[in-house]
This record gives structure tokens, C-alpha cells and sequence, in this order.
């Protein structure tokens, strides 16, 4: 009896040994370059024109991977940890989940692809993105993308729906804000270049490839403002269309600053109604045209 238990007790340590030891040398000796390459191949599946750079590649306890120094074309993270959901894993079913830092700030949440069989590009996904902290200035491709220089601390909920190679095709949902920044106009109104805010809250739809903006709200100490309207997407945004119509309201702040020397306040007096000076917006994020109404 005894020599029975301790034969099974030395089993279970040459297990229990062979588990550590495929564990370190799995730590290791981990093949983060054929990674990258298949990750690469993967992407260039989906869509040539991303492209997957990995400083390092290592496997993260229980049943992930943690990829850092991630680049793919147009962002850039310190840090990125995917795994398995683990219901969803032991069900058989493509859900993952993320965590990733970047910009200074973290983006986490979770991806979820339908088991169709077809090509990766041509399998429908839907995912929800959690944004904490992100310092949107230090996302570079954000002024090529719209063309004007954007800065604040960013957060929000975004969730989507829709395929790989079509994104503007599918559909979602953002609730956004950014904080203690400051956005470059379209088009100077009168003086002002760009306007600081303490707080800007973002509301918006996509459905058949048009954002439908239904809340943007902007608070400053000298100005307050709303926008709202459709953006009509293609597949370079810089040509999409715009549709917008918005209003300023000068708050006492502007009437003290630079901004509100006397022949501004003039021009502006001109054109207020009930305190605001409304406007819209059309043509494109490349070329806009603004008109005050």
C-alpha cells in the first residue's frame, strides 16, 4: 500500500516536472518570428495595405499571448495581451479578449469572429473597445487622417460589428470624450484658429458606410458649441462627404481674452442670434466648406 502511493507520488512529480519544464522551455524558446510571419500573412490576407511589425513575442499565462512593441501601419502599442475567453474557448467558439497600452493610456475588450469557414477577411466580426487615458496627440496618423491637429485626453465605449476587408460597410456605436484639449478649426472664424475646451462629449452611429453624429457637445471657458449631421464614408475618409450643421456660443471668458478685441466683437455681434453663431458644413475633411447661417 504504501510503496503503491508513493509510486503514484513519483508520477505525479515526473508530470508535474514535464509541465514545468514544457512551460519554461515554451517561455523561451517561444517562435515569436514565425508568429510575426504568420501574423503578417494573415494580415495581408485581410487587407494588403496593413502591416504587422513585433519587437517580442511571449506566452502569457493562462493561455495567452503578449506581443510587445506591436505595430500595425497606423498604431502602435506598447504593449499588447490577447486570449481566449475561456467559456467561449472550451466551447469551441473565436472570441478573445484584449488588453493593450498605448498612447499612454489603455484600450481593452474583446473580439468575437463567426466560424464560417471562409477566407479571414471575409469573416464577420464584432467587437467592444473600452478606451482609458489615451493622449490623442500622440496618435500621429490622426492630423494625415483628418487633416487638423486634435489634442486631449480621450475615453469612451465603442462597439462594431462588420467584415475585415469592408469596414465602412458595417455597423456601430461610439459614446466618446475627450478632455483638456484643444481642436484646430476647419476654417478660421474670425480670429480664432483653435478652440481650447475643458470637455468634449461624442456621440455617434455607423450604418450603411454614414456616421451619423446625434451628440457633440463642446465646453470651454470661452467658447461653447454643438455639432451634429451625417458623414457619408468611402473608403479614403479623406474624400468622404460631410453634412453637419453646428452653433457657437462666445461664453464671458472670450469676452476677456485675446480673442475678443473689440473689432472681432463687433463682427461677431453681427452675426449671433440668441447669443450663438450657427453654421454648417459641407464638401469633405480634405476640402470643407462652411457657411454661417
Amino acid at each position: 500500500m504504501i510503496r503503491s502511493i508513493f509510486k503514484h507520488k513519483k508520477c505525479l512529480g515526473y508530470i508535474l516536472y514535464g509541465i514545468l519544464l514544457m512551460i519554461v522551455l515554451l517561455y523561451y524558446r517561444f517562435p515569436s518570428d514565425a508568429l510575426e510571419d504568420y501574423l503578417q500573412s494573415t494580415a495581408d490576407e485581410i487587407n494588403p495595405r496593413y502591416h504587422v511589425l513585433v519587437g517580442k513575442v511571449r506566452p502569457s499565462l493562462p493561455f495567452g499571448m503578449k506581443f510587445l512593441k506591436a505595430r500595425v501601419s497606423l498604431f502602435m502599442a506598447e504593449s499588447l495581451l490577447i486570449r481566449p475567453g475561456l467559456w467561449s474557448f472550451l466551447k469551441g467558439e473565436s472570441k478573445y479578449l484584449f488588453d493593450c497600452l498605448a498612447y499612454g493610456g489603455d484600450i481593452k475588450g474583446s473580439v468575437h469572429f463567426s466560424d464560417n469557414g471562409g477566407e479571414a477577411s471575409e469573416r464577420p466580426f464584432t467587437t467592444s473597445i473600452e478606451l482609458s487615458d489615451i493622449r490623442i496627440n500622440d496618435y500621429e496618423y490622426l492630423f494625415t487622417l483628418i487633416g487638423r491637429n486634435v489634442k486631449g485626453i480621450l475615453g469612451g465605449i465603442i462597439t462594431y460589428s462588420g467584415q475585415g476587408s469592408l469596414l465602412i460597410n458595417g455597423t456601430g456605436e461610439a459614446n466618446l470624450r475627450i478632455s483638456n484639449g484643444s481642436v484646430e478649426l476647419l476654417q478660421p472664424i474670425f480670429s480664432l484658429e483653435s478652440v481650447s475646451f475643458d470637455d468634449v462629449r461624442i456621440k455617434m452611429i455607423l450604418e450603411k458606410t454614414k456616421i451619423k453624429l446625434t451628440r457633440v457637445e463642446l465646453k470651454g471657458r470661452e467658447i461653447k458649441g454643438t455639432l451634429s449631421g451625417t458623414i457619408g464614408l468611402k473608403q479614403n475618409i479623406s474624400n468622404s462627404r460631410l453634412a453637419l450643421r453646428g452653433s457657437i456660443e462666445p461664453l464671458e471668458g472670450f469676452f476677456k481674452s485675446e480673442n475678443g478685441a473689440p473689432r472681432i466683437m463687433k463682427l461677431f455681434k453681427r452675426r449671433l442670434r440668441k447669443g450663438k453663431l450657427s453654421f454648417v458644413v459641407r464638401g469633405t475633411p480634405a476640402d470643407p466648406k462652411i457657411r454661417f447661417i
